[in-house]
């Protein structure tokens, strides 16, 4: 449960850091920009290690239990995979600029793949989060004129996309949350009793970490279809 909670609580910043980067890109909105982007760092980061966090656990579980198949991890693949390819259509087909090409979606499509090939080494995650992360500060620091290494954090030149969250470095955050579940779950069970999560506000929070695809997949078309309604077609959406 403390996990839907965290994730929920994720998912709500995230729509609050989105809507920012909406005013950005459609009003022009240029207040407090500093403050925005360590916002939007914190929230993609927090997303990500709890996303780690969660498919550790989950995957523990089935571990411990003698109850794993790879058919449902191919599923989800499969599933984030066409979202992910959607959000990529849309955004190339109705924006003028700032396509998403490796956002994420596609992340963590490739994150629950790697995943299970990164689990075997259980604690030792921390140590390869360490390598992701700081190969990912490497990777930046290179430009190269294709697309075809978007995925891995290498840019061409003067790249500018909505969203983007390269396996370099946004992998070992992932890692880091495995290397977390490690730690203070066992089996995929928490070591403690987290029963506050069970009641009133916090159990509202959980219902929406237990469904944080689906209000990521519309918050984006309600918040945007709102600015929409209150002024018009931006010249930035190509109709």
């Amino acid at each position: 449960m403390e996990i839907d909670f965290f994730r929920g609580i994720a998912i709500i910043l995230m729509v609050i850091s989105n809507f920012v980067t909406d005013l950005k890109y459609f009003l022009g909105y240029s207040e407090y920009l500093l403050f925005w982007s360590f916002f939007a760092l914190f929230v993609a980061s927090s997303f990500v290690f709890i996303s780690g966090v969660s498919f550790n656990v989950s995957f523990s579980k089935k571990v411990a239990s003698q109850n794993l198949t790879y058919k449902s991890y191919l599923n989800r693949f499969l599933k984030l995979s066409v979202i992910a390819v959607v959000i990529t259509a849309v955004t190339a087909y109705f924006l003028t600029s700032g396509t998403i090409y490796f956002g994420i979606m596609h992340f963590l499509a490739i994150s629950g793949i790697l995943g299970i090939i990164f689990y075997r080494f259980k604690k030792l995650n921390l140590f390869f989060s360490v390598i992701f992360l700081f190969l990912g500060v490497l990777f930046s620091e290179i430009v190269l004129d294709t697309y075809w290494l978007l995925p891995f954090g290498i840019l061409p030149t003067n790249f500018y996309t909505l969203d983007y969250f390269p396996i370099f470095p946004w992998f070992g955050v992932y890692l880091l949350g495995m290397s977390f579940s490690e730690k203070y779950y066992k089996n995929g069970v928490s070591k403690r009793s987290f029963e506050i999560f069970k009641t009133g506000f916090f159990n509202k929070i959980c219902i929406l970490g237990q469904n944080t695809l689906i209000i990521y997949i519309i918050h984006q078309p309600v918040l945007v279809g709102l600015l929409i309604l209150k002024y018009g077609i931006f010249s930035k959406i190509a109709l």
